[in-house]
């Protein structure tokens, strides 16, 4: 038997904060967990990918942080399970919405299913502004992202698809814990953080939360050194300049930037219709 298995499985529950009576349902005791983490027992697949499941970790997140120094980062991954939530058709997100709301009346005490609700409703609010998120809904999202130890593709999803139902404050909190991460995140993680910092980033200019933008500038010029992320460094150059024209706004050459660059805007603008 492979133990790290159990190892690993251990230290991603840790990470989400959960304990093992969480994971534990009908078809997987808290004993076999407990068992299984300890290297003492085997699982199933089906019952694996279940305890999985429950603590929203995928099964190429777990592969790589159980072989990690062997495995090939680039090519085990796709976006096809996460960005089921990131559709924009509304009868399609009613659909969903109906199928983890069984799931939770079936299985109350997964948050799971509670929280990819709330992720359900809050992109249905942008189409649909009479869908809301309840305060209390609100509060469960807001607990749960910041019992994070290490987030993983289903929270910056997740976090993603939530800004707006969240407070600035909690906003910065959970942005910074984010890029101080010591652990390397994936490949296909890292271009989701800087989508998420450059949806940010506007939102606290207008609002003058400006103490944490520094740190936010500095991330995104270091991790967007290659061409591959071409359009995510001119956006960095151009929300600099609108930081540094909030804060000076006699700054000539911060003014002359902006205007240059939303003529590059428009141009990806049209190249984005026209292809």
């Amino acid at each position: 038997m492979d133990t790290n298995l159990g190892r690993t499985f251990r230290r991603l529950r840790k990470f989400k904060n959960m304990e093992i009576k969480e994971v534990a349902s009908e078809d997987i005791s808290y004993a076999q967990i407990s068992k299984f983490e300890r290297g003492q027992t085997d699982m199933t697949l089906t019952k694996f990918l279940s305890s999985l499941k429950a603590i929203n970790v995928s099964l190429e997140e777990f592969y790589h942080e159980a072989y990690f120094s062997t495995l090939s980062k680039s090519s085990l991954f796709n976006y096809d399970f996460y960005q089921k939530f990131e559709i924009e058709d509304k009868e399609k997100l009613h659909q969903l919405l109906k199928i983890e709301t069984d799931l939770l009346t079936l299985h109350p005490s997964i948050k799971r299913y509670k929280l990819n609700i709330i992720q359900i409703k809050s992109q249905l609010h942008l189409i649909d502004p009479n869908i809301q998120v309840n305060k209390k809904d609100t509060l469960f999202l807001k607990e749960y992202l910041l019992s994070i130890n290490k987030f993983c593709a289903y929270e910056l999803y997740l976090y993603s698809s939530c800004l707006h139902l969240l407070d600035y404050k909690t906003q910065e909190q959970l942005i910074q814990k984010i890029i101080s991460a010591e652990d390397e995140y994936l490949d296909f993680i890292s271009p989701k953080i800087l989508k998420i910092i450059l949806r940010l980033i506007p939102i606290f200019i207008e609002n003058n939360f400006l103490d944490s933008l520094p740190l936010l500038f500095t991330y995104l010029e270091s991790h967007t050194k290659s061409d591959l992320f071409f359009y995510e460094k001119v956006t960095t150059v151009y929300l600099k300049a609108l930081y540094e024209l909030k804060i000076n706004p006699e700054n000539h050459e911060a003014s002359s930037l902006l205007n240059s660059y939303s003529e590059v805007f428009k141009l990806f603008n049209s190249l984005e219709t026209e292809h």
